[in-house]
């Protein structure tokens, strides 16, 4: 049984652009502060930092000459490489050295699209064509950084190679075309897929490496893992928010004031529990269809009902080391059971990670997660 562990020992390496090419490596003795984290739709960090005495002369020669963007911060739980992206900022004091870094998700938000984003065709031979939404989110990242006039050399990120998808059953369509179906959408490429895939169904995150392009796990995926409150160090909370719970999920192009030629799509079940409850969300996106709307409707629906119940370690908890879990499966966005039966409240549910917060340093590792409610999965049929 995989268990989480308490690591021996953290390292940095310091790699040229592309994560293969080490240009230095501070000793772990000089290592005095490690965090990193992953997270799920958005960009994650880590940092490092290096107390100069013991690091040596010629090792603080080298960390003088990190650049961002031209150099990336590798970091090591013993032997697994558990994080990697560009540095973003280096900053030196009398006493320390700290290198703060993103993701490699980062390079999408720092390549602007050049390719039409047209995606309509019904045609499977089509390069273009319809498709799982993450299929759509490979194509527009291969596009733009294995060509174009403005590329500096194919794929100078390296991030092509370490792509993973987890496809969605369900075809996506998708245009960003203007009004003559010949215009290029010049905005950084994350923001197509914050604005427009993610509302579609799509999920991503990065661990090392790779970018997975995923898709919302529900009760139909098998748990990586199943924890009870032995699981946890400290103190756990249990939350039943009905912020976001919804039974019926509608998504409209209408304007507050001119309500001319608008559509929507609607996903979900009345409840019998809750009645009718609905979440009405607006989108400025521009030709839209009825399946478009309904494609955002469904992605949005899922975890809304039951009115969602989360569980969170708060700050000064953490996993503990005998967790029934390893590193390597705490991806966000995969189911994890939890059987909290000690709790007035007797949770005993599936959920997905979200997000989760590393930090090493004299005291130790402290490995903090966030779950959120896992939905089942949605059946029900397009417009």
């Amino acid at each position: 049984m995989a268990i989480l562990g308490c690591p021996q020992e953290y390292r940095a390496v310091i790699h040229w652009r592309g994560g293969s090419l080490p240009f230095t490596s501070p000793g772990v003795s000089s290592l005095t502060a490690v965090s990193w984290n992953r997270t799920l739709n958005d960009t994650s960090e880590a940092s490092i930092t290096i107390a100069k005495g013991s690091a040596g002369v010629a090792c603080c020669g080298l960390l003088g000459q990190v650049e961002p963007f031209a150099h990336d911060l590798s970091i090591y739980r013993d032997s697994e490489l558990v994080w990697q992206g560009p540095v973003f900022r280096v900053t030196e004091s009398r006493t320390h050295f700290v290198i703060e870094a993103h993701d490699v998700t980062e390079w999408l938000a720092r390549t602007v699209n050049t390719t039409l984003l047209r995606y309509v065709s019904t045609n499977a031979a089509d390069p273009k064509h319809q498709g799982p939404v993450q299929e759509i989110a490979e194509s527009i990242i291969r596009e733009n950084l294995l060509g174009g006039l403005f590329a500096s050399e194919p794929d100078w990120p390296q991030m092509v190679p370490y792509i993973v998808r987890q496809d969605d059953t369900v075809n996506a369509r998708f245009e960003k075309d203007g009004s003559l179906d010949n215009e290029i959408w010049i905005v950084p490429i994350l923001r197509i897929l914050d604005d427009e895939l993610v509302p579609r169904g799509l999920e991503y995150t990065t661990v090392g490496r790779a970018l997975i392009l995923g898709r919302p796990q529900t009760t139909a995926d098998p748990a990586q893992a199943r924890l009870t409150l032995d699981s946890f160090a400290g103190d756990v909370e249990i939350v039943r928010d009905g912020t976001n719970a919804a039974s019926l999920v509608w998504v409209t192009n209408q304007e507050d004031q001119d309500i001319t030629a608008s559509q929507f799509g609607v996903s979900g079940v009345v409840s019998s529990v809750y009645g009718r409850l609905d979440v009405l969300i607006r989108t400025t996106a521009e030709g839209l269809t009825a399946y478009d709307l309904w494609q955002m409707a469904r992605g949005s629906y899922t975890g809304r009902n039951p009115v969602p119940t989360s569980l969170r370690i708060p700050d000064g908890s953490s996993l503990a080391a005998t967790a029934p879990v390893s590193m390597r499966q705490l991806v966000p966005g995969v189911r994890i059971d939890v059987a909290a039966t000690g709790m007035c409240m007797g949770v005993s549910q599936p959920y997905r990670l979200s997000d989760m917060d590393i930090d090493w340093g004299a005291t130790g590792e402290n490995v903090g997660i966030s779950l959120i409610p896992i939905g089942d999965p949605f059946v029900g049929d397009p417009p």
